[in-house]
């Protein structure tokens, strides 16, 4: 193995055992809230996820990015949203929908489009000049992200932003929510379903969610997690309108539209469709470590993509 794969490999098991303690805690507690107090209170590992993120990402994923650009989420994000908003894939999904309506203009600010970029470590969508993006995470890589726990921050009818931190964020005020590498970070379906339910709230009308899961896998390999999300996300509205399965990763775009809200004895059931396939592994975590080593190639391990505790069961 070259020395830079080595260095990729160190860097995701970092992130990987950050997930797996998470998990862990969950189980031993119980109680999915306290479990994420704990987490947030813990700066040093904090740090540590946020550093190990932030060098995999531009060290390593930018250079497969630059040889391999289909490979890339960030890519495949823009290409989306230009196509959606400044192209006619908006207008094919109205005439997918078959409502006889008059459909409003869609708005823009300075003719750009308004990402919530939640999880965004670094900032990676700021090369794109068509998009007025708002980077947040847990714990920022670079000081131009901004300071959000993204489960508690309200909802209310302005953003308030201070100190690089995030007060609250304004409802229907996004063309699209961005969660890529997000979900699985969490290490229960409720916290998933409630980043999901916010997410709704914050888009505008026909705005857009995209969610993008790391699987290294072929497609079909968990395409019962792929369902199962579409499922519980169509409950609120938001309708799944396109899905791509790159070499290591579920890319997913999924459209606001109008719905009755579901009930509150509904939202458990709802809820425990956000699951992914490490919520219900029973093995030790050192025997799930040997099987996480066994198939991988040079290649795979130099891009860090098949060490990530997402979607690799």
């Amino acid at each position: 193995m070259s020395q830079q794969s080595e260095d990729g490999k160190v860097l995701a098991d970092i992130i990987k055992n950050v997930h797996r303690r998470l998990r862990q805690e969950l189980k031993e507690s119980g109680d999915s809230e306290s479990s994420w107090i704990n987490h947030c209170r813990n700066e040093a590992r904090l740090k540590e996820y946020a550093k190990s993120m932030h060098q995999l990402a531009t060290e390593h994923w930018e250079r497969l990015r630059e040889s391999n650009p289909d490979t890339s989420r960030i890519n495949w994000t823009w290409s989306f949203l230009s196509n959606y908003f400044l192209g006619n894939g908006c207008e094919i999904q109205r005439q997918k929908s078959k409502l006889n309506i008059d459909w409003p203009k869609l708005m823009f600010k300075d003719s750009k489009i308004s990402v919530l970029d939640v999880g965004s470590c670094y900032n990676p969508f700021k090369e794109f000049e068509e998009l007025d993006v708002l980077p947040v995470d847990l714990c920022p890589a670079l000081e131009s992200v901004y300071q959000c726990d993204f489960l508690t921050v309200p909802v209310g009818e302005k953003t308030f932003l201070e100190d690089q931190s995030v007060l609250s964020l304004a409802s229907s005020s996004f063309h699209c929510v961005v969660f890529s590498f997000l979900l699985e970070y969490f290490p229960s379906c409720s916290q998933r379903w409630t980043c999901c339910e916010k997410a709704q709230q914050l888009l505008m009308e026909e705005g857009v969610l995209v969610i993008i899961t790391p699987d290294s896998k072929a497609a079909h390999s968990n395409s019962k997690v792929m369902r199962s999300w579409r499922e519980a996300l169509e409950s609120i509205g938001l309708n799944r309108i396109k899905y791509e399965k790159l070499l290591h990763a579920h890319c997913m775009a999924f459209r606001k539209t109008s719905i009755d809200p579901p009930t509150s004895e509904d939202r458990p059931l709802l809820a425990s469709k956000m699951y992914i396939p490490q919520d219900f592994h029973s093995q030790s975590d050192s025997e799930q470590e040997e099987n996480d080593h066994i198939k991988f190639t040079e290649e795979e391990l130099a891009e860090g993509f098949t060490y990530l505790p997402m979607l690799n069961d």
